[in-house]
């Protein structure tokens, strides 16, 4: 049974005395889902109000099935029943810039009623025009920012900075937020003409927009933000008015309600939830709550639940019909799925895409950042789709060189920051033509280059060579230094206008066993246990 919190004697009053502490009172934790129900229906006076919620999909199709057949179950459960209903994703619904799947994907969210999506960084990745170009056939689903600017300071037109949903006579204002990072996590080129504001601007606002709204007679405030829990956190506690946070961009999966962690007060004293469901449709959330007829949270019971996650013959029917068949280029017999913190651990689907690269560009190395693949296609029919939505991001591939220190430098630098970092950002780097040992606080411990032949070159990696060069593949992404300063080329780059998923679709269809696929982890990136203290974080994220 979920925990239903009764938050009525943690308000009132409070914020009229400054200063004063919330008071916890074991009493107020009721034990029984039908008591709560029955509390919440039974009352004229009170409001219940359900949403169904996700954050970050990343695109990931395979997972969407599970996401329909809950919004739908949702919807079964909800009818008849004395409440309110929303259907919320606080961004990154679709990763990459293949702008027919993110039509299809949009199309998901308009069938199932999504009534507002957050304009996170992924929805950018086909740059403004893109974006814009796409959301125009939204018939349902309003696309929502109130901090992502033009230069000239508007809101970019077919996105709205917030707007106001009536249920049963009752009116909620839903207000968007794009990641404070966004200029660090989307290349700049694809959003010449877009600005974000900073945190203290996104607070004030923020809080310009909950004013707004309660000029309108709206009391019952619902942010739709993708900038990540730690800020959800300072937002919700320097801001007044707001009563709900649906959350994304650092992929937590919140769950229940507890106070202090996700359940937290405003700057006058009345509750917030925070609320995040992890990512790529693994899970999704269904909130349950009871506003007082001045809008304040009075009861509160959240639930994330798992999404199933076997492809759905639904979804594969309706990506064949719009974007087209796929072809087959092998079969997997046996893989390792993605890790559960992708930045954070080798991934074998990974390594053999940095194969694929380093065999085409013909060079002696190449280096994936971590976050760069979003998916491990499952045990079965492999397709050049299924390659494609693993490396969706389309960056151009390019080639230069790097010397032996450059190299170490990189790798050292990515693993202390990565291991230094509460969420694992900016991520270890995949390789190529490289075997390397880290600690588990990050520490590089051993690294060699590794020839065509499987021959091993130990290096010293407290004195590398700054003269020794090497041929280096990477992407534009790697090479741009915003989230990895010492892959910025020094010198002459040759680019290429293909990314990772093309290296890779031809690297498998030219395998002799692409028929027998098989991705295990070759101990080219090992991690070991060190009872040494974790040192102090070096993460430099710009927010």
């Amino acid at each position: 049974m979920e925990q239903i919190i009764n938050l009525t004697s943690k308000y009132i009053d409070y914020g009229n005395e400054k200063g004063r502490k919330p008071v916890v009172d074991p009493s107020d934790y009721l034990v029984g889902l039908k008591k709560y129900l029955l509390n919440c229906n039974g009352s004229t006076n009170n409001t219940r109000f359900k949403f169904f919620y996700t954050n970050d999909w990343h695109g990931q199709t395979d997972n969407m099935g599970g996401i329909l057949g809950a919004s739908l179950q949702f919807d079964s459960c909800s009818q008849g029943q004395k409440l309110d209903t929303l259907k919320l994703i606080a961004g990154d619904s679709w990763t990459g810039a293949n702008t027919k799947k993110n039509s299809l994907i949009l199309n998901l969210m308009n069938y199932m009623g999504f009534d507002a999506c957050a304009v996170g960084n992924h929805e950018l990745d086909s740059g403004s025009k893109g974006l814009l170009d796409t959301i125009k056939s939204s018939y349902h689903t309003k696309f929502v920012s109130s901090n992502l600017k033009t230069k000239q300071g508007e809101t970019p037109n077919g996105i709205v900075s917030s707007f106001v949903k009536e249920e049963n006579g009752n009116k909620y204002g839903i207000i968007g937020l794009s990641p404070i990072d966004l200029k660090t996590v989307v290349a700049e080129e694809k959003i010449p003409d877009l600005d974000v504001l900073s945190l203290n601007d996104t607070i004030k606002n923020t809080q310009a927009e909950i004013d707004k709204l309660k000029a309108q007679g709206v009391n019952k405030i619902i942010i739709l933000s993708h900038i990540g829990k730690d800020l959800d956190t300072t937002l919700a506690q320097s801001l007044d008015g707001v009563d709900i946070i649906v959350g994304g961009h650092s992929h937590d999966k919140i769950q229940s309600a507890s106070e202090g962690e996700n359940l937290v007060r405003s700057k006058s004293g009345e509750p917030v939830i925070i609320l995040q469901t992890g990512q790529n449709a693994e899970n999704y959330g269904i909130l349950d709550v009871q506003f007082n007829p001045e809008g304040i949270l009075t009861k509160v019971r959240n639930s994330v639940m798992e999404t199933n996650k076997k492809k759905s013959s639904v979804i594969e029917s309706i990506k064949e019909s719009e974007i087209g068949v796929s072809p087959s280029i092998g079969f997997v017999q046996e893989t390792q799925p993605l890790p559960q913190n992708r930045r954070l651990a080798p991934s074998p689907w990974t390594a053999c895409i940095a194969d694929s690269m380093r065999d085409a560009l013909n060079t002696d190395v190449a280096l994936i950042n971590s976050a760069n693949i979003r998916k491990v296609p499952q045990a079965g029919k492999l397709t050049e789709r299924d390659v494609e939505e693993s490396a969706p991001m389309k960056n151009d591939l390019m080639k230069t060189k790097m010397s032996e220190e450059q190299i170490v430098t990189a790798i050292k630098n990515a693993a202390q920051r990565s291991f230094g970092s509460s969420d694992g950002y900016p991520g270890l780097l995949q390789c190529s033509g490289i075997r390397y040992t880290i600690d588990s606080n990050g520490k590089l411990l051993s690294l060699s280059f590794v020839d065509r032949l499987g021959n091993e070159s130990a290096v010293d990696i407290n004195n590398p060579s700054k003269t020794k060069m090497y041929g280096v593949a990477l992407d534009s992404f790697l090479a741009n230094g915003k989230e990895y300063p010492e892959m910025k080329p020094y010198y002459e780059v040759e680019r290429f206008n293909y990314d990772k998923d093309t290296t890779m679709i031809n690297y498998i269809k030219q395998r002799p066993d692409k028929d027998r696929l098989v991705f295990k982890d070759d101990g080219r990136l090992k991690i070991v246990q060190t009872s040494q203290p974790p040192r102090q974080s070096s993460n430099t994220r710009n927010i």
